[in-house]
């Protein structure tokens, strides 16, 4: 009797992981979208990281990479704005595209990276990381999810997170679900592929979920550490909100930070397909947590059907038995 109970509730069981697979099988749908020729161009083209080249308060090139931003987020159907704050007197901006959550449009993830240098090229801080968030804003915009995605361009964070702490201060009442910020993602010395993801304690489901993804999609090894309130996810942090950095794993001895040779002219030192990787990674934590995403009708019928027979036979050895 036993057996004959518990025939149909392991075969309903197997309907369920069936769906779960197909879910899964569409993050990885969408995670192959990411280009690294793509991810290539916004770095090597839209950000202005040839040598001699100046994204620093008053740079040549600051407002051009500003404008090439917020290009390609309206090109993506982003609701796409400027949003300005002041610093040292003077008006800077962030820009922010919004993709719009079908169910829960309220509840919101953000992914972003400061866009200013100091006073150089900028190619790996933070060209490398903006040119995540620009290909994962064009890869995840095609897509329907059911909560928010949120993608920004912060500004003068190389002055003290100025950007990011003057957004977090506007939306200190939102439903932020998770922050991650890219934050030099390009400089992989001696091929060493692991990922770092800092964040707080409190941030852990944030941090571990993303150290999957990374492992998942990117085919990195992430490596977990604490604190390191230095990048645009500290000011979330801060206001309570979940929120993580990914930076390259040898990020403290690049040889090129804060130097005129943080330039994509400089030979053996920006490795693309180590930063579409970390953006692959990104794409994928980005994907699973803003879903469930919804599998094919196909796959729908099948659950449907396969759970509404699960309850059935349930009921009726139930009815049986009485």
């Amino acid at each position: 009797m036993l057996q004959r109970i518990l025939r149909p509730l392991f075969a309903g069981l197997a309907v369920v992981a069936l769906a779960s697979q197909a879910i899964a099988a569409d993050v990885s749908s969408i995670v192959n979208q990411v280009s690294q020729i793509q991810y290539s161009e916004y770095l090597g083209s839209s950000l202005y990281t040839y040598n001699g080249a100046d994204r620093g308060i008053g740079g040549g090139q600051h407002d051009l990479a500003r404008t090439n931003i917020y290009n390609a987020f309206s090109s993506f159907g982003l609701n796409t704005y400027l949003d300005p704050f002041q610093f040292n007197g003077n008006t800077y901006n962030n820009v922010v595209g919004v993709h719009q959550g079908k169910v829960h449009p309220d509840q919101a993830y953000i992914v972003g990276a400061h866009y200013d240098s100091v006073a150089n090229p900028g190619a790996d801080d933070n060209a490398s990381g903006t040119a995540g968030v620009m290909e994962a804003a064009r890869v995840l915009s095609q897509y329907d999810f059911d909560a928010t995605l949120i993608f920004i361009g912060f500004d003068r964070e190389e002055q003290g997170l100025i950007g990011s702490t003057a957004y977090v201060d506007k939306h200190t009442t939102d439903d932020i679900l998770g922050m991650i910020s890219l934050d030099m993602i390009a400089y992989n010395p001696a091929g060493a592929n692991k990922a770092n993801v800092y964040g707080r304690s409190t941030s852990n489901p944030v941090k571990n979920a993303l150290a999957n993804a990374i492992s998942t999609y990117g085919n990195l090894i992430p490596v977990i550490g604490g604190d390191v309130p230095a990048s645009d996810h500290a000011p979330f942090e801060s206001a309570g909100f979940q929120a993580a950095l990914l930076i390259e794993y040898g990020w403290g001895s690049n040889p090129c930070y804060h130097k005129a040779s943080d330039s994509t002219g400089t030979a053996n030192y920006i490795d693309f397909a180590y930063a579409t990787s970390m953006t692959r990674g990104t794409v994928g934590y980005l994907a699973a947590a803003a879903g469930p995403m919804v599998p094919e009708p196909g796959s729908l019928a099948c659950v449907g059907a396969g759970s509404m027979w699960l309850v059935l036979m349930i009921r009726r050895r139930a009815k049986d038995r009485a």
